[in-house]
């Protein structure tokens, strides 16, 4: 192992000791200068990877003897680099600068061997493990029946990552102490923290697994998962067990079986180290209290549960109680941006009436708050004034609602704003929903475009009314919008809900259809007595869902979202009827592609208006059929984690301007259709580890504007026909670490404005030509950006050296 070469957690010390020498000697070392700064370069390339080895060996508690061989190199060098420092013009010394020059250069040469064999030793020990853990999963395999390949696994980033806690908590010090009490006290399995909608239940969960204690007692091992209403429980043991152990598992049998997984693993690897995990949001029933009851019993492990209801069957239950009068009115200004001595304060009636009438809950708070910002003190006595008068204590959920009900009121002017928060209640309760979807939605409905939809979208995280979830340190920049995502608390969406019901079935801009099994509304089934006027319509369904479809009538929608959860699943018929649809989403929640049939089996051929679709898990193949009539309306097709096989998809859509391909791992190489696509502006494929290569073809695509190719990482180069892309204005091939070389003749893409190579690992240089292009904008690394100073110095103005932090909380997948 790479530990056995380089020993324990002392490492990054003894490597920055010499470092500090090279630094200290500064002038003294002049006549050494060059020697020198090869051994600055070596030392900056071993540092970072002594300091991953350093922190490994911490979490495994690996022995920390140093091995001679790394100290006896650390140790002469120094002593060397002390003799340098003597060595000056002038003095006797000085006609030892040969004999010193040499040792430098040994020293150099020692760190390049120490180095290459570290790398080689990091490499095998990769090797060994993806080899240990492909042997397991041959095991578990067996024991599911299933006598399945190694190569059918997959390793994965853990899908129960604990989400970073983004705003500012107020109240919650007391709580988080009583109730990391109760969760350390000896004897205690399981905590159940219970209290009503909006309380903050969420949020002191996730503050206790960031809790410096919590999270040195459990060593990383802290695991959230959103349960909701219908969970599929199957699929959470089997999210917990792919979490702790870094690997893919196969799809097991039954709720029965993955948690037996679960348990085995817990009793043979989880004793040094305890393991926490996080049920959130866990609904009242016999099934989910029956399988509290079976967690009640692992081994090894900690249950902390957040729910509205409360299980007697548990002992230590915590209740959240709503914020005392003192931080309910720090949370108030807080949302509303005004300090407490600030001399707009409104007055303490004022804020009393407003804190009565939201019961003290955090979020009602906050979204009042939120909406009274900058706002006339007229305003804040009205808002007092009407939440005093339905009394300040909530005897339901829906009063809640209500109150929050009234921080639209004031949006009432702002008709886009209100329309596109009730949007939001089409998608599922704790989905991430892609803020490229929201652009595809406020385009068609309210004929905005990108700008505007995101002004849109970043009025509403104003006013708390969605929350923001940070992907990576890209923002905005390259308007790249399939990577940006947002969420919205199931209270909020909830009000959604609740306002659209307030209007008769017939009179509704937006239907929300939540189908358990095949429980459809009587009112559907009934249709011909309420035909529908929606423009947008949303329909969720569970794996019990026959797609059995009834009839429908509503020929005036433009927006159809189905949320899906099967691993077969039928399309309804009426979607031929829908002869206004322009936006289609499918969005598939199973942890495997969804298998899609229609029942014509011709189904988007008879969508004359589609403009824009996005497919989510979903086998693409079903979109393959030879005889489709052309889609000669569709503009832009998105595709997430999707299946693609041998589709010829692309046959069909002639006009295409967008195309979106993410963590689609089958995606081996770029179709040839695609390159048939003249009019093509975009192409964006991400994520998609199996694209090795490029076709020559691709230069046939001379409107192509945006080519992104991010995080690509076993793409090796660009083909030269790239550089036939004369309208190319992005080029982003960021974390593509494979790629070892740009096409020589680059320089010939003249209205190129902005290459991303941040994190490619392997290109070392860029052709010549690049200095013909007088608009660039070049994002790149530190060792890039030394090589252009002094290849091409009139670009260094152009360059901007980046380093990225790391993240992966978005794929909570």
């Amino acid at each position: 192992m790479a530990a056995e070469l380089v020993g324990g957690a002392a490492l990054g010390a003894v490597v920055g000791e010499l470092f500090k020498a090279v630094l200290d000697l500064g002038e003294r070392a002049i006549n050494f200068n060059p020697v020198l700064k090869d051994i600055s370069s070596k030392l900056n390339a071993i540092t970072p990877l002594v300091k991953q080895i350093d922190e490994l060996n911490e979490y495994l508690d690996i022995s920390r003897e140093e091995t001679e061989r790394l100290r006896g190199l650390m140790d002469e060098g120094k002593r060397l680099l002390l003799q340098c420092g003597g060595v000056k013009l002038g003095n006797l010394n000085y006609l030892k600068k040969p004999f010193y020059t040499q040792k430098l250069r040994d020293l150099d040469s020692a760190l390049r061997s120490f180095m290459d064999v570290l790398l080689l030793q990091m490499g095998r020990d990769q090797k060994k493990n993806l080899k240990m853990m492909n042997q397991m999963m041959e095991i578990i395999c067996r024991l599911d029946n299933r006598g399945g390949s190694s190569k059918a696994m997959d390793l994965i980033v853990p899908p129960c990552l604990v989400p970073q806690l983004r705003e500012q908590t107020v109240g919650l010090q007391k709580p988080v102490k009583e109730l990391k009490l109760k969760l350390l006290k000896n004897g205690a399995q399981m905590v159940v923290v219970t209290a009503p909608g909006g309380c903050g239940k969420t949020t002191l969960a996730l503050k206790l697994c960031h809790d410096k204690e919590i999270k040195d007692i459990f060593q990383g091992k802290i695991l959230f998962v959103v349960v909701s209403r219908n969970p599929d429980w199957k699929l959470i043991f089997k999210n917990i067990i792919e979490s702790l152990r870094g690997i893919q598992l196969p799809d097991s049998q039954n709720d029965e079986r993955a948690f037996c997984y679960l348990e085995l693993w817990l009793k043979q690897a989880a004793q040094n180290h305890p393991v926490l995990i996080v049920l959130d949001d866990v609904w009242n029933g016999p099934e989910a209290e029956g399988l509290l009851d079976k967690l009640f019993q692992l081994p090894h492990c900690k249950i902390l549960v957040t729910s509205r209801f409360s299980f007697p069957r548990f002992s230590e239950s915590y209740h959240l109680e709503p914020l005392n009068h003192e931080n309910a009115i720090k949370l108030l200004l807080l949302a509303a941006s005004l300090e407490k001595e600030s001399s707009k304060l409104p007055d303490e009636e004022t804020i009393k009436k407003i804190i009565g009438g939201c019961r003290r809950l955090p979020l009602a708070l906050k979204v009042i708050g939120t909406s009274l910002s900058r706002r006339p003190m007229s305003v804040w006595k009205v808002t007092g004034r009407n939440m005093s008068r339905s009394g300040s204590i909530f005897d339901s959920e829906k009063e809640l609602l209500e109150c929050l009900q009234s921080s639209l009121d004031e949006l009432d002017d702002k008709m886009v704003i209100k329309e596109s928060f009730m949007d939001l209640g089409s998608f599922r309760k704790n989905q991430r929903i892609p803020a490229s979807t929201f652009i595809d939605i406020c385009r068609v409905l309210y004929e905005q475009d990108e700008t505007e939809a995101m002004a849109t979208l970043d009025e509403l995280f104003s006013r708390s009314l969605v929350n923001s979830v940070t992907t990576r340190k890209y923002g905005y920049d390259d308007e790249f919008y399939e990577q940006y995502w947002f969420t919205q608390h199931d209270i909020l969406r909830d009000l959604a809900i609740h306002l659209m019901n307030l209007e008769p079935i017939e009179q509704r801009k937006r239907l929300f259809l939540d189908i358990n099994g095949n429980d459809v509304p009587k009112w559907w089934v009934h249709q011909e007595k309420h035909p529908s006027n929606a423009r947008l319509i949303s329909i969720t369904t569970d794996e019990r869902f026959s797609s059995s479809w009834p009839h429908m009538e509503a020929s005036k929608v433009e927006v159809l979202i189905l949320n899906i959860h099967s691993r077969t699943y039928t399309l309804p018929g009426f979607l031929k009827r829908m002869i206004k649809l322009k936006v289609l989403i499918i969005s598939n929640f199973d942890s495997f592609p969804t298998e899609m049939t229609s029942e014509d089996n011709q189904p988007l051929n008879c969508l004359p208006s589609l403009e824009q679709t996005r497919f989510e898990r979903i086998s693409v193949p079903l979109f393959s059929n030879p005889n489709q009539k052309p889609l000669i309306n569709l503009q832009k097709i998105s595709f997430f984690m999707c299946k693609f096989g041998q589709t010829k998809i692309w046959d069909s859509m002639p006009n295409l301007l967008e195309i979106s391909v993410d963590f689609c791992k089958d995606l081996s190489a770029i179709p040839k259709g695609v390159c048939e696509i003249v009019r093509l502006q975009k192409l964006s494929i991400t994520n998609c580890h199996g694209l090795c290569s490029l076709p020559e073809d691709i230069g046939k695509l001379i409107n192509l504007r945006t080519l992104r190719l991010r995080s690509c990482i076993h793409l090796e180069e660009l083909p030269e026909s790239t550089t036939k892309l004369r309208g190319l204005v992005v080029l982003d091939i960021s974390n593509c670490v494979g790629v070892a070389k740009l096409p020589e003749k680059i320089g010939e893409l003249h209205d190129l404005e902005k290459v991303d190579m941040r994190n490619c690992s392997s290109l070392r240089k860029l052709p010549l030509s690049i200095k013909h292009l007088k608009k660039l904008k070049l994002l790149c690394d530190g060792e890039i950006a030394e090589w252009l100073k002094t290849a091409t110095p009139h670009l260094a103005k152009q360059v901007k050296v980046h380093q990225e932090e790391a993240n992966l909380e978005w794929l909570g997948l």
